[in-house]
Formats: C-alpha cells, structure tokens, sequence
C-alpha cells in the first residue's frame, strides 16, 4: 500500500478550492472572470497569471505506518495580492480557513482531514506583492 503522492495531494486541494465559490469569489478580476484559474501549485511556472492568487505548497507528507494508505500531511495555501495594503492577502487566508479548518472532505478520490496549525499575516515579499500563509496539518488518505 501506498500514501498518497505529493502531486495527488496538491491536486486534490486544488480542485477542492477550485469549487468554493467564497474562495473563488475573492480572485474575481477582469482578467480572471471565474478566479479559479489562480488557484495553482506552488511551482507553477505559467507566464500569464492575475493577482489576487493562490498557491498550494505541499510541505511534507508522511506515512502514518509501513502498512497503511494514511499520511499526515503539512500544506501552505499562499495568499499573494498586489493590491495596496495587507488586507487583501489576509482576507483571502482567513477564508481559506473558514474553509477549511476542522473540515473533512474528499476530492480527487483522497480524503482528507484539516486542521489549521498557523496564519502567517502578510509581509512583502517583493515591491508590490503581498503574501499571507494558512498553513494546515492533515490527515490524508487514499
């Protein structure tokens, strides 16, 4: 038996998002009419994407026991924004976690159980970028 892969997990999280219209709801622009296209893994290297975004960061994923499909799993959902202030950035994580924090839920054919560990408040990551951090443990199993 196997834990799930790291790529099932983001992708799992990814499409779950993808169909929270409160989360999506925040990345409408008009470059982005639905806001789930913005809703991606953290290395994804495109070059057209909007700002207000998403990245899913798997941090690690380790199997609970030699004999069992469960892993617990550590993610960030990285909340960027270019808007003027903060609040942007914070807003989105903060619904992030409403989302959630205490939830069970299953997408993709994984299931998975979150509970918030962290939410890092926005700092500058560069001139006119915003990022804030709702970092989850979970239980994840195939």
């Amino acid at each position: 038996m196997a834990i799930p892969r790291g790529d099932q997990v983001q992708a799992g999280l990814i499409s779950y998002l993808k169909g929270k219209s409160d989360v999506t709801d925040e990345l409408v622009t008009p470059a982005n009419l639905t806001g789930a296209d913005e809703i991606r893994e953290d290395h994804w290297e495109g070059t057209e994407f909007t700002y207000p975004n998403i990245r899913v960061r798997l941090i690690s994923n380790v199997p609970v026991d030699d004999g069992c499909q469960l892993s617990k799993v550590a993610v960030s959902f990285m909340c960027n924004s270019e808007d003027y202030s903060s609040q942007e950035a914070d807003r989105i994580s903060g619904i992030i976690n409403n989302t959630l924090h205490g939830k069970s839920f299953s997408s993709n054919s994984i299931a998975f159980s979150a509970r918030l560990t962290n939410l890092l408040p926005a700092r500058k990551t560069d001139v006119r970028t915003w990022t804030s951090e709702a970092i989850f443990n979970m239980l994840v199993s195939i």
